[in-house]
């Protein structure tokens, strides 16, 4: 994996990329956002890891030019500064984090590496699309339990911490919202994201589900593709401590 750090900082740099290469990667320097964009129109990278506060070209953006010529590059901004309005721009752009410095050096590494530690609970009473989402999730690393009821939800999350949870809100027994409420109650960290078909009364739910703090909601059958690439979106705002929920558009057309 090729990595390009980039500080105007020196000490820094060097540090940064010395860690990184006893890690076993292949690091290359840049001093500015300048040589940055310079370096990545001359050479692929998986990951670059960028300063915000340099002379002449800020790190946003130099990672929105790397980003027009490597579209999935993998960038992780850093700041010493307090700055959550550059932030809230930089991870709705695509940039995987936006850390604060001093680093946390295991989450940096971590963050290159992919790590997923992230436990969901999926609460789906189809047996077949609950498989098809544990499957899914399950190859890219995550850890995953799917729960059938919400009697069965309700007596995993009082023994396990769960990250997020998936909440069909078309339940028996009880509707998403009910549950969604139940295990804010137990664990109010938890992130909700609300899963719901085309029918009026379920969107109503999972609506009221999200005014009361839940992510957001997905239209089943979820389209797996984008809720990884959600998944991932929300690991690098817990990452940067920056939760935003995304803005609601209708399901239905």
């Amino acid at each position: 994996m090729n990595i390009l750090v980039v500080d105007d900082e020196k000490n820094m740099r060097l540090t940064l990329a010395a860690i990184l290469e006893e890690e076993g990667y292949s690091v290359t320097e840049a001093a500015t956002g300048d040589q940055a964009v310079e370096r990545c129109e001359q050479q692929a990278f998986d990951v670059v890891l960028m300063d915000v506060h340099m002379p002449g070209l800020n790190g946003v953006d130099a990672f929105r030019k790397i980003r027009r010529h490597q579209e999935g590059i993998k960038v992780i901004l850093m700041s010493a500064y307090v700055v959550d309005d550059l932030k809230r721009v930089a991870l709705d752009e695509g940039a995987v984090a936006f850390l604060s410095k001093p680093l946390n050096l295991q989450r940096v590494i971590n963050l290159i590496q992919d790590v997923q530690e992230t436990a969901i609970l999926v609460v789906e009473d189809d047996q077949d699309e609950g498989q098809r989402i544990h499957d899914k999730l399950r190859d890219q690393g995550y850890r995953v339990t799917v729960a059938t009821s919400p009697h069965d939800a309700l007596e995993l999350v009082e023994q396990i911490r769960f990250d997020i949870v998936l909440i069909d809100v078309a339940l028996p027994a009880m509707t998403g919202l009910e549950l969604y409420l139940a295990i804010k109650h137990l664990t109010p960290t938890t992130l909700a994201i609300m899963m719901s078909g085309l029918e009026e009364e379920f969107e109503k739910i999972a609506r009221e589900a999200v005014r009361q703090t839940a992510y957001t909601i997905l239209q089943k059958p979820l389209d797996l593709d984008h809720l990884l690439s959600l998944l991932t979106r929300i690991s690098g705002q817990q990452a940067s401590n920056a939760i935003h929920k995304p803005p609601q558009e209708p399901l239905s057309s």
